[in-house]
C-alpha cells in the first residue's frame, strides 16, 4: 500500500510542514509495510509564482483562499479577480509602482494592472494543480492533505481534480482548519472527500491506514476520524485521539522538503515542535470558555497542553541539525513552555552550536529566561502582547499586564531580538477610554521599543466569543464575509467554516487614534535605528552613576543619577513591587519611605519609569530605559539573577525567620 501526504499553499515556504514530517515518520514506524511519500507542493507553487509574491499572499489567508475558490468554482472567477486587484492595490499600491515589483514578467499579462496580473497568477496555480494531479494519479491508495491557515480551498480544488483523474484514490483531510463543525460540513458538501481527521493525526491516520491495508473500510469505533457516510448520517464531530506522551513521537522526516529547498538555494528553517496546545487555555479541562484568551481559537484541535521534555527537544534539535546541516530553528509551539525554559535554553547552549531561534511567547517569561534563550540563539520572537491597556487586557482575557508587556518589549529591544508582536483592536465592547489609554501608553511608555502591528479582531470558530455569543450581544453569526466573493451563495450558506463574521448592534469604539499613534511610533523608531545612536531612550551605567539619554520628544534630554538614585533605578530595570524596594532601600536605612516614593514619582512624571497600581504601597514599577548594547543588557540580567539567587539562598526557612516587628 502506498500513501502520500501533501502540503499545498499557503503554507509558509520558509520551513517544512511539521504535519508532513511527523505524520510520515510516525506512519512508517507504526505500519512499516506501507510506502509513505511526502510532497511539499507549497514550495513548488512558491517557486512557480515567485517567492516575494507567494510570501505576500500567504500573509493574507483571505486572499490565498479566494484564489483557489476561483479554481474550485470557475463561475466566481471575475468576482475574485476584482477582489484581488482591489486588495493588492490597497496593500501594495498601484501596479506600476512598487507593488508591481512583486509580479514577475511571466505573470504580468497584456496590461500593467493588478487585474491582468491576477490572470497570470491564477494560471500558474491552475497549471501547478494539474501537474501535481497528473504526477500522483493512480499511484496511491490514500492521499492525505494537511489543512492549516489559508490551505482549505487549495486542498479542495486539488481533491476535486484528483478524484476525477484517479477515482480509486481515497482522499483524507486533516489539520486545524477542519476542526469543530467544519469537518462534517465539508464531507456533506463535497463528494470527492472520503475522510477527515479531527484533532492531531498520528493515531487516527495509523489506524485508518491499518484498516484500509487489511481491506476493512469500516471505521466504526475509530476515534478522530470522520467518513463521508458518517457525516451525512449524523454530522457529529470526531472524538479526539491523541498521543499520550510526545516524547514517544519519532524524529520528524523533512528529507523531501530539504532537498527541494536546497536545490532552490533557499534560506530555510527547521521546524521544531516542542509542545502542543497552550497551557493558558484550560477550557477543555474546566468547561469554562473564559479560561483562555477570549479572541483565540488556535487550540480547539487539542484536549489540552502537552510538551516534550527539555532534554528530548534538545536531542531532536541536535539530530535535525546534524541531518540537515541547518542551524536556523522555527519553534512551532503556540506558546513557550510554562516550566523548563531555563533547562531548554541551557541545553541548547551546552551543545556549543550556533543556533538562530524563533519562538512564540507570553509576557510571563522572566528576564533571566529570556537572557538565556538569547544566549542560546533567540533572535526572533512573537510575544502575545495584544494590548497596552489594563482594562482591555482583562476584556480579552489575556491574563497578563501592561507592565509585563513593557518589560518584555524592552528586553527584546535591548537584546536585539526582533519582536513581531501584534496590537489587537476592535474587540467587541472596547471603550473610548481603553482606546485613549492604549494611545497614551504607546506614546508615553512604549515609544522606545520595537513597534507593535495593529490588527483588528477577527472571529474564529471555537473561540470564547463564539461560545458565548449571547453574552456579548452579537448577532447574525455567519461565515466570514470575504468567502462570499469566491463561493456560490448556496454553498456559502451550507458550509460551516472556521472564519466568521457577525453584526454588532453597539457602535464600536473608534481606534483610528491608535493606528495613527502606531504610524508615528514606527516612523520614530525607524528613524532612530537608522542613526549611529540607534535608540530613542537608553542608559549607560558607570557603577556609581548612570546617565539616561532620552530623545523621545525629538530633543535630547540627559538625566544623571548618582549613588542611591542610580541603585534604585538599576533595581527597577526588572519589575519590582513597592515592598521589595522598601525592604532593599528603606528598611536598610538608605532612605525614607517618603524619599523613595518621591524618587519613583519623579521618574514616572518624566516617563522614565512605569508604575502599575492605584495604591502606591500595592504598586509595581519598571524602569523603562534599555541598555545601550545587548552585551550590557545580558550582563545586567545575569548579575540581577545571581544577586536574587544569593539572596534566596541566604534567606532562612519560614519557620526560622524572626517575627516581624509591629
Amino acid at each position: 500500500m502506498k500513501v502520500c501526504l501533501v502540503a499545498l499553499p499557503w503554507s509558509m515556504y520558509r520551513h517544512p510542514s511539521a504535519a508532513l514530517g511527523t505524520l510520515s515518520a510516525f506512519l512508517r514506524q507504526q505500519e512499516p509495510g506501507v510506502e509513505v511519500e511526502t510532497r511539499s507542493e507549497f514550495l513548488e507553487a512558491a517557486l512557480a509564482i515567485g517567492i516575494p509574491l507567494y510570501d505576500r499572499i500567504s500573509q493574507s489567508f483571505a486572499l490565498g483562499e479566494l484564489l483557489y475558490t476561483a479554481l474550485l468554482f470557475p463561475e466566481r472567477r471575475e468576482h475574485v479577480r476584482a477582489y484581488f486587484a482591489k486588495t493588492m492595490e490597497e496593500r501594495d499600491g498601484p501596479f506600476e509602482g512598487a507593488g508591481g515589483e512583486l509580479i514577475g514578467a511571466s505573470l504580468r499579462g497584456p496590461e500593467p494592472t493588478w487585474a491582468s496580473a491576477f490572470d497570470g497568477v491564477l494560471g500558474q496555480l491552475d497549471a501547478h494543480l494539474d501537474r501535481v494531479v497528473e504526477a500522483m494519479a493512480g499511484r496511491y491508495a490514500l492521499v492525505g492533505l494537511t489543512t492549516c491557515f489559508g490551505q482549505l480551498f487549495a486542498n479542495l480544488a486539488f481533491s476535486q481534480r484528483l478524484a476525477r483523474r484517479s477515482p480509486g484514490t481515497r482522499i483524507l483531510l486533516g489539520g486545524s482548519t477542519v476542526s469543530d463543525k467544519v469537518g462534517p460540513s465539508l464531507l456533506k458538501e463535497f463528494d470527492f472527500l472520503d475522510y477527515i481527521i479531527q484533532g492531531e493525526g498520528e493515531r487516527p491516520l495509523a489506524a485508518l491506514v491499518h484498516q484500509l491495508r487489511e481491506g476493512n473500510p469500516d471505521l466504526t469505533g475509530l476515534k478522530g476520524i470522520l467518513s463521508r457516510e458518517g457525516a451525512r448520517a449524523n454530522g457529529a464531530r470526531a472524538e479526539l485521539w491523541e498521543v499520550g506522551n510526545m516524547d514517544d513521537l519519532p524524529l520528524p522526516d523533512y528529507d523531501e522538503y530539504a532537498a527541494k529547498a536546497e536545490q532552490a538555494n533557499l534560506l530555510w528553517l527547521i521546524t521544531i515542535e516542542g509542545s502542543r496546545g497552550c497551557w493558558w487555555d484550560r477550557t477543555k479541562r474546566t468547561g469554562n470558555p473564559k479560561n483562555t484568551c477570549y479572541f483565540c481559537n488556535l487550540n480547539v484541535q487539542w484536549n489540552g497542553y502537552r510538551q516534550k521534555r527539555s532534554e528530548r527537544v534538545v536531542s531532536e534539535v541536535v539530530a535535525l541539525n546534524e541531518r540537515y546541516a541547518n542551524n536556523v530553528l522555527f519553534f512551532l509551539d503556540n506558546i513557550i513552555r510554562a516550566k523548563g525554559i531555563e533547562e531548554l535554553a541551557q541545553g541548547l547552549i551546552d551543545t556549543r552550536k550556533d543556533f538562530i531561534l524563533f519562538y512564540e511567547m507570553r509576557a510571563n517569561v522572566k528576564p533571566h529566561e529570556l537572557g538565556l534563550l538569547h544566549e542560546a540563539g533567540l533572535r526572533f520572537v512573537q510575544f502575545g502582547i495584544e494590548s497596552l491597556s489594563p482594562t482591555y487586557l482583562e476584556r480579552i482575557g489575556k491574563g497578563t499586564s501592561v507592565i509585563a508587556n513593557l518589560q518584555v518589549m524592552k528586553l527584546c529591544h535591548e537584546l536585539g531580538i526582533t519582536n513581531g508582536a501584534n496590537l489587537l483592536t476592535h474587540f467587541p465592547g472596547g471603550t473610548a477610554e481603553e482606546v485613549e489609554e492604549t494611545r497614551r501608553n504607546i506614546l508615553e511608555y512604549a515609544l522606545a521599543y520595537e513597534p507593535l502591528s495593529p490588527n483588528p479582531f477577527w472571529l474564529g470558530r471555537g473561540s470564547t466569543l463564539d461560545a458565548l455569543r449571547k453574552e456579548y450581544g452579537l448577532t447574525n453569526f455567519r461565515n466570514a464575509d470575504f468567502y462570499r466573493v469566491g463561493l456560490p451563495e448556496a454553498v456559502y450558506e451550507r458550509l460551516e467554516l472556521m472564519d466568521l463574521s457577525f453584526d454588532n448592534p453597539t457602535e464600536p469604539a473608534d481606534w483610528s487614534s491608535v493606528y495613527q499613534a502606531c504610524k508615528l511610533w514606527s516612523g520614530a523608531y525607524a528613524a532612530a535605528r537608522a542613526t549611529e545612536y540607534r535608540h530613542l531612550l537608553s542608559y549607560l551605567d558607570g557603577g556609581t552613576s548612570m546617565r539616561i539619554f532620552d530623545a523621545r520628544t525629538g530633543q535630547l534630554r540627559n538625566t544623571v543619577l548618582r549613588g542611591l538614585e542610580r541603585d534604585v533605578y538599576l533595581d527597577c530595570l526588572e519589575i519590582k513591587k513597592w515592598e521589595e524596594l522598601k525592604a532593599r532601600f528603606v528598611d536598610t536605612g538608605r532612605t525614607s519611605a517618603s524619599g523613595l516614593q518621591a524618587m519613583l514619582e519623579g521618574w514616572n512624571a518624566m516617563r522614565l519609569l512605569y508604575r502599575e497600581g492605584e495604591k502606591f504601597e500595592a504598586s509595581r514599577f519598571l524602569a523603562l530605559a534599555p541598555a545601550f548594547t545587548p552585551q550590557m543588557a545580558s550582563k545586567r540580567i545575569r548579575e540581577a539573577h545571581d544577586t536574587a539567587s544569593r539572596e534566596r539562598t541566604a534567606q532562612p526557612p519560614p519557620a526560622e525567620r524572626a517575627p516581624a516587628v509591629a
